[in-house]
Order: C-alpha cells, then structure tokens, then sequence
C-alpha cells in the first residue's frame, strides 16, 4: 500500500510539474472518457423516448392488423375479401376472449379546419371511444367520443391543444364552437391536454403530436369524407402480454373468416419495433464506442511514451533504489500507480467533460429523448480509464524494474 500511495504521489507530482504535455498526454484518455459516457447518456435518453413512445401508443401488449398481399393461390380471388372493416372489429371483440380493446381509424389527410377567418390543414382521424383508451389520451376541456356519437354518426370533433389555440384567439371558449372540416359543419366538444407541458408524461418530441390531433366519430368521416367502407388503421390490446401468441392464433382465425378464408391481413407486434430498436440501440454503442475506444488507445500510447521518457529521466534514482534494497517488484508497483494516477486523472477531466456535454445536449434535445447522466456511466468511464493506465504503464513498470542497479547508477 506504501508503494502505491508514493506512486500515486509521484504521478501527482509528474502532472503537476510538465502540466502541458500532462494535459496533451491525457487528453485522449479525457476525450475517451466524456465519449463513453456521453454515449451510454445517450442511449439512455433514446431507450427512454422509446418506451415513452410504446407506452402512449397501447404499450408492448397491442397487435397491429395491416395489410398483407394474398399468398400467390388466392391471388385471382382477392376481391373477395372485404378487407379490414368494422366487421371486423365486431368479431374480434366477440370472438377473441383474449382482445382487452380493438380500435380502428380512418384518416382524412391535409383536411382544412376553418373558424372566424383564421384556417389550417391537418389529418384528421376518425376513430372509435377504445382509441382515447389505447393511446392514452386525456381531455381538459369537455369530452371525448362516445358510443352514441358513433351510432348517431354526430358531426363533433376533439381537437388537440395546439389546434384549438391556434383557431380560438383572444380567449375564445372552444366548446360549442362550430369550424368546418372541408367546408362540413363540426361542433368542438372537447380539448385535449397540453402534452408538452413539463410533467405532462409525454413531454416534447415525437409524442408530442397529439398535441396537432383532429378526432371526429370513425362513422361520420366514412360518410362524409370516404368512398369505402375500409379503414386504415385496425388495433388489438390485450389484457396480457404473457397470451400474446394464442392472442395472435384467434385473432389471424377470426380475421380469416372474416375475409372470406382470403390471408389479407398481417399481425404485427411490438416486438418487432423492440427488436429494431435494439439493432438501433447497438449501432449507436458500436459508432460511440469506436470513438470512445480510440480516444482511450490514443491516451494510453501517450501515457506510455510519458512513462518511458520519465523513466529515462529518472534511471539514475531507480538504481539508487534498487541499491538501497527495493525489489523488483517495489519499483513496478511504483511506476504502475504513477501510470494509473496519470490515466484516472484524465478520466476524471473526461467525466466533468461528460457532465458539461450532457447538460447542453439536455437543452438542445428534444425532453422525449433528453440523454441522462447516470453514475453508473461515470463509474464505467473511469474504470476503463484506470485499466488503459494499467495496460499503458505495464511495459515501462516492467522495463524499469528490470533495470540493473550498477549500470543505472554509472547513469548520468
């Protein structure tokens, strides 16, 4: 332990009396360090977007229906089937014991919202009651779709926080406003909560379009506004992820005699995104890291030509030593501390690199995807910034011990 508080000491000392090249030999340890951290904040703010995102769109437990071309032997009988309709959302709710909710949705894209002079183009979405549900959204202001509005194909919309302070100015209450969509009368009957609020849960970035959301009832935009009775998107929730593949048997059955025995359709699940963003997720500690990496072995070759120019310099006090009685392994435990202390002092200058990197990114990146600092980050970049000290000072720790003491001491 005494040698290797003496070549912590003696390291100390090192950077303190040659502090330029000391800062030019550890800046590849530093950028390595702020690298590697920086990255795995990174990511962590991506991974917590991400689930953020699965969260607010029915979570890892939703199926997906979309469409799929026919196997090539039903290809000349396809427009048999109907497609994916309302139908089919009725027989999945009564079939499949499994299904918690089903939703479906039509979109009207660029439709033009108009009220008092002021007018803009948004898609607008007509839905069923389960889609506030499954996506998680909440009103602050009146309500949301019902039942009755489907049945009654009502011409109502729910508009999201931006749209509404965009149309109603100067503190107009938005409900029982009338606005036309395409030139047809709607009556506004609920707004929905500001998401890019601080705490709003979602926060800013991709989720944050809920706040540009237009929902009318799914009825009344096939009326007005379809040709068909097809709609475009067909969602499954379940009450638990653990059922997910007999969930996916009943409901690919049911769906195939809904569409008259034609294999139309394709499930999709959440795996699938899982599985895309971990591909995501390793590509981005692969670019990182090979940075990170490079940063490191560029800071330990300059520790090791420090080390070995130190102890050029100092071949003479080395045989002093050995001649006084130290070992061989006294003066390699020396030179190995001084090594460490050289690297880990980079890597403390990478860590307060790393906070400062984070804290700009922070302000600059979006709230959904906003990188974290974490200890354990930190942890990891100093830890391998003492390995490549020790890795870096092997070779010169094992010359310098192995220096004879007679001709170091005939050493100028």
């Amino acid at each position: 332990m005494r040698l290797i508080i003496l070549g912590i000491l003696s390291g100390g000392r090192e950077v303190w009396a040659h502090k330029l090249r000391s800062f030019l030999t550890l800046f590849g340890i530093m950028l390595g360090a702020a690298a590697l951290v920086g990255m795995i904040g990174v990511v962590n703010g991506l991974m917590r977007g991400f689930e953020t995102v699965i969260f607010e769109t029915g979570g890892i437990e939703r199926i997906s229906v979309a469409y799929g071309p026919p196997p090539e032997s039903q290809r000349e009988k396809a427009a048999l089937s109907p497609g994916r309709t309302l139908n089919d959302v009725e027989a999945i709710l009564t079939a499949v014991p499994l299904a918690q909710r089903v939703s479906a949705e039509v979109s009207i894209p660029s439709a033009r919202l108009y009220f008092q002079g002021r007018a803009s183009s948004y898609s607008i979405r007509g839905v069923l009651p389960s889609t506030f549900v499954m996506d998680r959204f909440e009103v602050t202001q009146g309500r949301l779709l019902g039942d009755l509005d489907l049945e009654l194909q009502t011409q109502v919309v729910v508009l999201g926080a931006y749209v509404a302070q965009y149309l109603f100015v100067r503190g107009i209450d938005p409900l029982g406003r009338v606005i036309t969509i395409n030139g047809q009368p709607f009556t506004v009957v609920g707004v929905l909560k500001d998401y890019s609020l601080a705490g709003g849960g979602s926060g800013s970035g991709r989720v944050s379009s809920k706040n540009y959301s237009v929902f009318i009832p799914l009825t009344t935009a096939q009326t007005l506004f379809r040709i068909d009775e097809n709609v475009d998107v067909l969602s499954v929730q379940l009450a638990d992820y653990n059922e997910m593949p007999h969930a996916l048997e009943q409901v690919k059955n049911v769906l195939t005699h809904t569409h008259r025995g034609i294999q139309d359709i394709r499930l999709e699940t959440r795996e699938d995104l899982l599985q895309s963003f971990e591909k995501t997720r390793t590509s981005y500690f692969a670019s990182f890291g090979s940075v990170a990496a490079i940063g490191l072995i560029v800071g330990g070759i300059g520790i090791m030509n420090v080390m070995l120019a130190s102890i050029s310099e100092r071949v003479r006090e080395i045989g002093v030593r050995r001649a006084l009685g130290a070992k061989r392994t006294d003066i390699l435990v020396q030179i190995l501390a001084e090594s460490l202390t050289l690297a880990v002092a980079g890597g403390l200058c990478g860590l307060v690199a790393s906070v400062g990197l984070i804290l700009v990114l922070q302000v600059v990146v979006v709230e959904a995807n906003r990188p974290e600092l974490s200890l354990w980050a930190m942890a990891i970049g100093i830890t391998s910034s003492a390995l490549v000290g020790i890795v870096a000072g092997l070779y010169p720790a094992i010359r310098a011990s192995m220096l004879s003491p007679v001709e170091a001491l005939r050493t100028d």
